[in-house]
């Protein structure tokens, strides 16, 4: 059987790289993700393999990878529905290779994965230890995708043995030509994103909010309290550990999980080994959670939230140098990120942009209700006389 299919430059990347980890670093639309898939099935019609592609959530996984691993079968004819395991999530060849989707939300699963191509997509989710899980166990090629959003302290940018490969829209010749219209606006309407998403390269952040620092391991200092903030769907549920020592604040990143009901956040609080004496100083907005929390035996606490409270909490973290542990990769990666706002003229506006401040929250709430001045001479009174 004859198969013929389009591809683009990242593909071309693939063939020709003698490495064994590639890095493929893309702009918006450069169609990597999709190029990859293809080579992937390339390599599996050619020599009957284990491919595993990996993601760090189920429905990341069904709306890109699988999906367009579907599209790709389709367009060249040879897909077969038969031959999707949905429950195990693989796609089975004409010749047995076995295409098997994987996502890094249960560490456990890591341990068993076996592969002979392994192809991390948007591998800036995972963190460290989770590829490193996956790539002891891979005896071949090891693909890894990503935007150029992360910080220069992520594990991605300090990988050495590898190839890097640069790509943007202009290396897909498949898109539309109202879609490449809307990437070069951002020249003039944001020049930073221009930067990341336009020309696919990293950009410092020059409105970087926090100053701070990655250490090896948090010394031996006072706890002060545990942050967290709630999502479910999209955004993650997040927990941070917030030590003090004098002016310094050490944070490590616990908890950084989409999907969590109320028993699954006990059972890591659980696995954590958190103090049930200890405070959590939660976000106010889900009361009932906060009391289920509460019921279950751990001393969780609704942050007061007063007006520019973000503000106010952003200025109280100010007040002391940061130090980051060197695996909280979420954490690092948004203090990296957070920023000032800009109006439409460009000029720095006095509050954050919103989006990327989940452990960011999380922190906050501790430094408001256990940091400020105001709740750290909570029950002193000084009275002055002659």
């Amino acid at each position: 059987m004859k198969v013929e299919i389009n591809t683009t430059l990242t593909f071309e990347n693939l063939l020709e790289s003698s490495k064994r980890i590639t890095q493929h670093i893309g702009g918006t639309r450069s169609g990597k993700t999709y190029a990859i898939l293809q080579y992937l099935v390339v390599k599996g019609l050619q020599e009957r393999q284990e491919i595993t592609v990996v993601r760090k959530t189920v429905p990341s996984l069904k709306r890109t990878v699988m999906k367009d691993l579907k599209d790709i079968l389709k367009t060249s004819g040879i897909h077969n529905s038969e031959s999707w395991n949905v429950s195990d999530k693989t796609y089975t060849l004409q010749n047995g290779t076995t295409i098997s989707f994987l996502n890094t939300d249960d560490p456990e699963k890591l341990r068993g994965v076996k592969s002979d191509i392994l192809f991390i997509d948007e591998a800036s989710e995972i963190d460290e230890e989770s590829y490193f899980q996956l790539s002891i166990r891979c005896s071949g090629e090891i693909i890894l995708a990503f935007n150029p959003t992360i910080s220069p302290y992520h594990w991605l940018r300090q990988m050495d043995d590898c190839e890097r490969y640069v790509t943007t829209y202009l290396d897909n010749p498949y898109l539309p030509d109202e879609m490449v219209k809307g990437i070069e606006e951002l020249k003039e309407k944001n020049p930073k994103y221009w930067t990341i998403y336009g020309k696919g390269e990293y950009a410092p952040n020059d409105k970087a909010i926090f100053n701070f620092q990655i250490v090896d391991e948090i010394p031996i200092c006072e706890l002060v309290a545990f942050g967290m903030d709630f999502g479910f769907a999209n955004d993650p549920t997040t927990l941070v550990a917030v030590h003090r020592s004098g002016d310094m604040l050490y944070l490590r990143e616990l908890m950084y999980d989409t999907g969590l009901v109320t028993n699954d956040i006990i059972k890591k609080l659980d696995s954590f080994n958190v103090g049930k004496t200890t405070e959590i100083w939660c976000d106010s907005a889900d009361p009932r959670l906060i009391e289920e929390i509460y019921r279950s035996g751990y001393n969780a606490k609704g942050v007061k939230k007063g007006p520019d409270s973000i503000k106010f909490g952003i200025g109280v973290l100010q007040n002391y140098g940061i130090c980051v542990d060197k695996k909280s990769q979420n954490l690092i990666n948004e203090l990296y990120s957070y920023q000032w706002a800009t109006d439409k003229y460009g000029y720095v506006l006095d509050k954050p942009e919103g989006g990327l401040d989940h452990l960011i929250d999380a922190a906050r709430y501790v430094a408001m209700s256990r940091l400020s001045i105001k709740q750290q001479n909570k029950g002193k009174y000084t009275l002055t006389f002659r």
